[in-house]
């Protein structure tokens, strides 16, 4: 596999397959400020609840939602494009791709059919939160081109939250208050991926700079590319959840030995830039392989949870460590509180 953090052109790939615009009007919203990408394929009770979630957001400057369906069934509307007719909304763009293009394949189409300077995804099995929009736009004014990663809920099949990423205001820690957001550098990204893209923000100008989406790294091509997205132009850490991800039997779980791999070949690909000696990386490299190897095998490999029991312990401990260390920046120093510390001793 090449260095991940090395552009590549991923949008000429299937620059010869057309996606034609099967409902909806452009001219209904001529500059918005911001895009919702749908891909979307075959699941179409979830594919309702998702588009309702996207339509139905608080934000209330102009938005578009463009949907991407991958299905190439040809005789006839697919169940995507009549779900779309039912909600009759004029935000809704539906495309259509005449030829599957794959999963990133799509991503990367929804990327080049937005129009807004900043685009989100929502996947067709996963929520945004009603004010998903309105919180990444507010913090957008203050990040410029970084991406904007978020924390989440976990929801099962029935939509029932079974974790919470809910955010604790101004929770103390000392002399030290948490911030609702914060920078996430290569090193928390070498650390452990920042998410799924659903209920991010990124600039479509960079996404198309740095070349999108490379199927090369599947099952962790969105791992990659928001490395690579926040090696080149930053990012941040939402701590307020803007999306929830439903937990179902997916894709990802006939793959998921294949996850531990490419994910430390990612790594690999980053510590030539991370200012750390070679011998603590490769380290936790080993440390996050070995524990991510049992992990997925109970999370994606249904293998019991007995399994825990063969983490060893220094894995444990290294990890534990670099997760304490990267805690730090969700924290700043309350100022007032150390000034009349300050004060007191004077007096």
């Amino acid at each position: 596999m090449r260095d991940i953090l090395e552009i590549k052109d991923n949008f000429s790939i299937y620059k010869g397959i057309k996606s034609s615009l099967l409902w909806g009007n452009p001219s209904y919203c001529k500059k918005p400020k911001v895009s919702i990408i749908m891909p979307v394929f075959n699941h179409p009770d979830y594919f309702r609840k998702s588009l309702s979630s996207a339509i139905n957001q608080d934000y209330t400057d102009d938005y578009e939602i463009i949907v991407v369906d991958n299905n190439d069934q040809t005789d006839g509307p697919t169940s995507n494009q009549v779900i779309v007719e039912e909600f009759r909304n004029p935000k809704v763009l539906y495309y259509k791709n005449e030829k599957n293009i794959g999963m990133f394949g799509n991503w990367n189409r929804g990327i080049e059919l937005a129009r807004a300077s900043f685009v989100t995804y929502c996947h067709d099995d996963d929520m945004l939160l009603p004010s998903a929009l309105s919180r990444l736009m507010e913090l957008q004014k203050k990040t410029g081109d970084k991406a904007i990663f978020s924390a989440y809920n976990k929801m099962d099949d029935k939509e029932t939250i079974f974790s919470s990423g809910e955010y604790i205001s101004k929770r103390k820690w000392g002399m030290l208050v948490s911030c609702d957001y914060y920078p996430y550098t290569l090193f928390n990204q070498f650390i452990s991926s920042a998410g799924f893209g659903v209920g991010c923000l990124f600039s479509r100008k960079c996404l198309l700079e740095i070349g999108g989406y490379d199927s090369e790294f599947y099952p962790s091509s969105d791992y990659a590319m928001q490395a690579h997205y926040t090696f080149r132009y930053g990012s941040v850490y939402n701590c307020i959840p803007t999306f929830n991800y439903r937990v179902v039997e997916n894709e990802s779980f006939s793959v998921y030995d294949k996850f531990v791999e490419v994910d430390r070949h990612f790594r690999n690909c980053m510590k030539k830039h991370i200012s750390l000696p070679n011998f603590i990386l490769n380290r936790i490299i080993k440390a996050n392989y070995n524990i991510s190897q049992i992990n997925f095998a109970i999370i994606w490999g249904k293998e019991n949870i007995s399994l825990h029991e063969n983490v060893r312990f220094g894995d444990k401990l290294i990890m534990y460590i670099v997760y304490k260390l990267a805690l730090f920046r969700r924290y700043k120093l309350i100022c007032n509180t150390s000034v009349n510390f300050y004060r007191k001793i004077k007096s």
